[in-house]
Parts: C-alpha cells; structure tokens; sequence
C-alpha cells in the first residue's frame, strides 16, 4: 500500500505537471492571443488530436497492463519491443495521412506543419512502460523540467496575437523533447531481443479491441468540438476549450488513481486474488467520492470569480460553461474506478466498450441537436451526457466487485457535506469584496475548512486511517532522529 501512495502521489504530480503549463500560461495567454487566437489554437488542435488518436491507440492502457504481468526480464524486453513495433508501424501510416490531409488543408496550414513535433513525440512515447514498472517518479521528475521550460519559453516569446505559431512550437517542442529524455532509462533496463511476427499479431486484437472506446472518447472530446467550430465559429471553440482545460486540471488528480491502480489490479487478477480486488475497488471508490464531490460544487462556487481573473474579461462567457461542465469530474471519476481500474484490468473490454460507445452516440446527437442554438453550451452539455451515461453503464457492468448500497451511503455523505463547502465558497463570494484573485482564496479556503471540520466531526474512517498513517511515519522519524 505504501507503494502505492508514493505511486499516486509522482502520478498526481504527472498529470498536474502535464496541466501544468496552460494553467500557469492561460490567464498570460488568453490575454495576448484574445478569443480568435485561442479559437484557432483549439480548432486546429482539435484535428491534430485526431490524429493523436491513431497513433496513440489504447498504448497507455494496454501497453502499461501487459508491462505489469511480465516478471521476467527477457520476457519483459520481448513484450516491450513487439508492442512497441506496432506502435511504430501505425505511427507511420498516420504520417502519411497527415501529410495528405496538410497537402489538401488550406486553412491555417503553418500551424498544422509544426503539429508535426505534436505527432512525433506523442509516437515515440514509452510512457506505458514505467506505468507498468509502477515507476512513476521518472515520468513526473521529466514532466517537472519540461513543462518549467515551457512556461518560461511561453512567457518569454509570445508577445502578440502573431506569435501564435511560436506558441504551438512550444507546446509540440518541449512535449517531443520531454519524450525523447526517457528513452534513456528505459535502454538501461529494456534489452534488444529479436521479435517475430507471431509476438508482433499477438497485440493486434486486443489493442484494437481497447482503442474502440478510446476512438469513441474522441467522437465526444474532439468530433463534437470540430461541430462546435464549423456551426458556431471558433470564438465558441475558445470558450468551451477554456472551461475545458479548468475541468481537465481537476480530472488529473482523479485519473491519475487509474493509472497507478490499473497495473496492480491486473497484477492481482492474473493471480486470482478477487479478495483483494474487491478491498482496492472498496478504498479507491471513497476515495474518489470524498475528492471528487467537494471538486464539483467547489469549482460551481467558484467559477463566477474566477474566469473574471484566471481567463479575464474577454471570456466571461465561459463562466456559465464552466458551471455545466463540472459534474464531469465526477462521473470521471467514477469511470476510472469502474472502467479503468475493473472492468479493463479484469480483461472486459467489450463492456468497457459498450459504455464508452453508447455514451459517444448520446453526446454526439445531443451536441447536433442543440449547437445551432446554444453553441458552446450544447457542447458542454454533450460531454456531461457522455461522462454520466459511460459511467453508469460502466457501473453496472462492474456490480460485482462493490456493495451498491455502501455506495450510496458514501454517495449521500460526502455530497451532504460538499453541499457545505458549495455554500461556504458562494457566501464568501456574494458577501466579501476583495480582488478578485483573493477572493477564489478565500472561497477555497472557506469550502476547504469546512469540509475538513465536517469529516472530523463524521469520523470519516478512510481520512482518519490516512491521519493514522502520516502520523505514525512522522513518529518514527522522529525516534530516528533521536536515536
């Protein structure tokens, strides 16, 4: 378990650090690059992404579950390289349809070109691996360094609305740059050993089997934005891709609990231990209800506030888009508890499938019903029905391995008490006029204090047993020291 803890917390900070630079950079940039600039990012992105898709697969999922059963190292090199040779094949081939595609764009054709580096990295990455190896602290030590180089990049050369494209260089650059740095641990571990065809058609199946859902995630993610920008015009792109990155820096943290958990749960089913399957999925489903829920009514109380400073005043649209969108978080983390960490580490792919899929179809009719009227609203709301709907599914799929009734009983409890930190942080907003980045402070601070007074005050077991535990290191260190 401590193993885990010290894997969740390198993850946590891999993908904040991931976030790291457009949540640092955005309030900076939106104010340079205004909506059209920002517009134009995230329209032209939202291509790249597709992409992205083809190329990346379901590689981290797969890759990072087929790493964790290997124990032996010949074995484990042998399962590396013929993973990684399909990898290399299919990035290949969407090379050349990404050059076809930029031949026959004429629209915003520079940006595209230095997509490229975008391309790159994301097929060179080898980051499944040491999620496997549950070495985590690697990933989150490069993320820290690349991602501090770019925000210093970012401040230092976009000036002005024209240096859009050095932006974009930013961002592919240091991305292929933080790449290329882990190939060099994973040469000292991973041996050359020659593959064959068989080892190589033994991934085919069931990588395709995991990208449908993967594929279905864009459908809502990036075909539903594309929609966005061709009905509404990309100013509405910019306003639901800003709400969109807000969410995406809170879903992190709960993500992140599916990539340290999915290489130990497949561990534990390839030895049949469902006992302690059952115990992880008991412990990571309060924990992501506990996190989760203040997550949501927090950031609802908050987001009036805080696109006036964090986006500026350009963006105050956004404030609205924000507060629909953040149910997301929730049902995110739901869906990295059922889908991630049982349903595709216990081998149910097809289920796991079915839930992503269904949920896609219902986003992508809601968003073709209701952009023409609503704009990015109707995108927001597409992306909440596909969260809640894969989630729900992927819930019932996974009955089995947890007690619905507990379920409910945690559900009730932290929502209760998350109720409290959302009026907390919405008093402390309409009473207090302070500036407005002291106020989200305050406001966080406020939700903050009383929901930390009200798990004392309901003995929450899971944070007493963390309490427990952080205090019982900090005492034997303590008797360390004295000895």
């Amino acid at each position: 378990m401590n193993k885990l803890m010290s894997n969740y917390i390198f993850t946590v900070l891999y993908q904040l650090l991931l976030m790291l630079t457009p949540f640092i950079t955005t309030p900076y940039v939106s104010r340079i690059l205004k909506p059209e600039g920002i517009g134009i990012d995230a329209y032209v992105l939202s291509i790249v992404q597709l992409f992205i898709v083809f190329t990346v697969l379901s590689l981290p999922m797969y890759g990072s579950r087929q790493i964790a059963v290997q124990k032996d190292q010949n074995d484990l090199s042998k399962e590396f390289w013929s993973i990684f040779s399909f990898q290399a094949c299919v990035a290949v081939l969407n090379f050349i349809a990404y050059f076809i595609f930029i031949g026959a764009f004429s629209t915003h054709k520079i940006l595209f070109l230095i997509h490229i580096t975008t391309l790159l990295a994301y097929s060179l990455d080898i980051s499944w691996y040491f999620i496997g190896k549950e070495q985590m602290k690697k990933i989150a030590i490069r993320n820290m360094i690349i991602k501090v180089a770019g925000i210093i990049l970012t401040f230092i050369l976009i000036k002005n609305y024209s240096d859009l494209p050095f932006y974009v260089a930013i961002n592919g650059g240091t991305l292929l740059v933080g790449q290329l740095i882990m190939w060099r641990p994973l040469l000292n571990e991973v041996k050359f050993v020659k593959i064959s065809l068989s080892d190589f058609k033994a991934h085919v199946k069931p990588i395709l089997i995991l990208f449908l859902p993967q594929l279905m995630i864009q459908v809502y993610v990036l075909v539903n934005r594309i929609v966005l920008g061709n009905v509404s015009g990309e100013v509405e792109v910019g306003y639901y891709n800003q709400a969109n990155k807000v969410v995406k820096i809170a879903i992190g943290v709960i993500s992140s609990l599916g990539t340290v958990l999915l290489p130990r749960m497949a561990a534990e089913f390839a030895k049949g231990n469902q006992e302690q399957l059952k115990r992880y999925t008991d412990t990571t489903l309060q924990f992501v209800l506990m996190i989760t829920l203040p997550m949501t009514l927090g950031l609802m109380a908050i987001s009036p506030n805080f696109v006036i400073w964090f986006l500026g005043k350009d963006f105050l649209d956004v404030s609205l888009d924000l507060i629909i969108m953040s149910p997301v978080i929730f049902f995110v983390g739901l869906a990295n508890v059922f889908g991630v960490q049982i349903l595709v580490a216990t081998n149910q792919q097809n289920k796991y499938s079915v839930a992503i899929t269904v949920g896609a179809i219902l986003s992508l009719i809601t968003n073709l019903l209701l952009v023409s009227s609503m704009g990015s609203l109707a995108t927001t709301i597409a992306l909440v029905v596909a969260e809640s709907i894969g989630a729900l599914i992927q819930m019932y799929y996974a009955r089995s391995y947890f007690h619905f009734k507990t379920f409910l009983q945690l559900f009730m409890k932290y929502f209760l008490l998350s109720m409290l930190v959302f009026l907390a942080a919405w008093f402390v907003g309409k009473t207090i006029t302070i500036t407005p980045v002291l106020l989200t402070l305050l406001q966080l601070l406020a939700g903050g204090i009383v929901y930390g007074l009200g798990l004392l005050l309901v003995k929450d077991p899971l944070v007493y047993k963390l309490l427990g535990t952080f205090s019982q290191k900090y005492l034997v260190k303590i008797r360390e020291r004295r000895s």
